[in-house]
């Protein structure tokens, strides 16, 4: 048996593991993530539509707008009361939304951030669509694991297979190399839409976005397993990833075949 049944359970780990000062949620719906936040953490969730009537925590608020909004118009590290220490990014099953999430969270990230991306492991074609049409919908933000992987290789981004839909830890923020470095040894990848552009900050999202916008399940399935590089998500692989935190230069954990 898992030692984590479900993303949820892998969720209440983290949080146990790690104690965050100041944790971000991106998409709360009715709150029940936030029900497994410690006391001792300051809370900030953000959803445009929150269901959220009462949580048992003495240090919550959930703003209700965009994260876009959220990012662009409000004091982020005044309402954390600091740098994010944990995000977990479930908002709109859109990659380029979670994607721009995940490079928001950046900004107001420190070398010890720990940013989990949720539904990065679609179970089939019907599930991956942009529209959702199934109870179980992880949308397309596959895309995003691998636009990361293949722009940003300065982050440690390891996707663990934890049900339902899969679970990305990304890692080695405050780490980023220069152009040039992270340029160096890539050659682009044919399976992919949008060839392999690496530029420095964040130039190369929106040739990158547009590249793989058109990108299927079926594309996925072509890309091999390398694509996403899909581990078990074990106690210890859990553990490793977490120490990429604090140890960003060590390789991730070995994707399976």
């Amino acid at each position: 048996m898992s030692a984590y049944p479900t993303y949820f359970h892998l969720l209440a780990d983290v949080h146990r593991r790690l104690r965050p000062t100041r944790y971000l949620e991106i998409g709360v719906n009715e709150g029940h993530s936030l029900g497994l936040v410690g006391p001792e953490t300051r809370i900030i969730g953000v959803d445009p539509e929150p269901r959220v009537t009462d949580l048992d925590h003495p240090n919550w608020t959930v703003v209700p707008t965009t994260s876009e909004d959220f990012f662009e118009s409000h004091d982020v590290e005044g309402l954390l009361g600091g740098m994010v220490d944990l995000a977990f990014v479930d908002g709109l099953h859109h990659f380029e939304v979670a994607l721009a999430d995940v490079l928001a969270i950046e900004r107001h990230a420190h070398p010890g951030t720990v940013v989990l991306l949720h539904d990065v492991v679609p179970i089939s074609a019907e599930t991956s669509t942009r529209e959702r049409t199934t109870t179980v919908w992880s949308g397309d933000v596959w895309k995003a694991v691998v636009l990361l992987k293949r722009h940003r290789p300065d982050l440690t981004v390891t996707t663990l297979d934890v049900e339902p839909t899969g679970m990305a830890v990304i890692t080695g923020f405050g780490d980023r190399t220069g152009p040039a470095d992270m340029a160096e040894g890539n050659t682009p990848d044919e399976n992919m839409p949008d060839g392999n552009m690496v530029a420095s900050d964040d130039q190369w999202v929106e040739a990158a976005v547009s590249g793989i916008m058109g990108a299927t399940h079926a594309d996925l399935v072509a890309m091999g397993p390398g694509a996403l590089n899909i581990v078990g998500c074990s106690a210890e692989v859990v553990s490793a990833c977490l120490a990429q935190a604090q140890a960003p230069t060590q390789g991730p954990p070995a994707g399976r075949a």
